[in-house]
């Protein structure tokens, strides 16, 4: 699904079972046929049509086929992977690499999703601990202009809790900024754009977890 981010709480709701590492969904097609649908962690679709002799079904897919079946068949499938889009997936707002690495890692690692709080702000999460709700991380899809970096383009950005003393010492107006639209002493923004490395980022991440904490 392009620019689609599986939701695993939705994919249960919309018959489709757990299996393995994947979702699976049996459901029949068009009378005579079985439509099998197979989605991965990666929200990957895998589809296939068999008719009532177990005998797989692909005219569907291939350009160019005509005929009036063949079109049923075609507009029957394209609904319902549009129907299973708007029910069972979330419009993926984040496209870099490293953005969609982080929230991976944020979901396996604290089993927190991002939360989308201002109807404003659309590209804004915010990640908060289950214990205390406190915030240990936003990310923010921002003009680059916003952190002085020159150019019109946008970057995705984090901004983590950090102790003041260490931001004093890391700050560079490059690789390391101060809270960007957060407290300047005691938020530290980062370049979400392979800047710097996951390993780098995701103990900044742990930290500002640690520091979030009930005192």
């Amino acid at each position: 699904m392009k620019n689609k981010k599986l939701n695993r709480e939705k994919i249960l709701s919309c018959g489709f079972e757990v299996d393995g590492e994947n979702f699976i969904r049996h459901q029949r097609f068009l009378n005579d046929f079985t439509l099998t649908i197979i989605i991965d962690k990666s929200s990957s679709v895998t589809t296939k049509i068999v008719d009532a002799d177990g005998e797989p079904y692909t005219l569907h897919l291939v350009e160019g086929a005509s005929g009036e079946f063949v079109g049923t068949v075609k507009a029957e499938y394209e609904r319902v992977l549009n129907e299973i889009a708007a029910q069972c997936f979330d419009d993926e707002i984040f496209k870099s690499t490293q953005t969609l690495k982080l929230i991976e890692y944020i979901r396996e690692k604290f089993s927190d999703e991002p939360e989308f709080l201002w109807e404003k702000y659309p590209n804004f999460a915010i990640f908060r601990r289950k214990d205390n709700r406190k915030w240990y991380a936003l990310i923010a899809n921002i003009p680059k202009k916003y952190l002085k970096l020159g150019g019109a383009e946008e970057i995705e950005i984090l901004n983590l809790r950090v102790e003041p003393e260490e931001l004093d010492k890391i700050f560079d107006g490059e690789t390391y900024f101060r809270g960007w639209h957060m407290n300047k002493k005691s938020w530290l923004t980062i370049r979400l754009d392979g800047t710097l490395t996951f390993e780098e980022i995701s103990a900044r991440l742990e930290k500002s977890y640690q520091l979030a904490a009930k005192k």
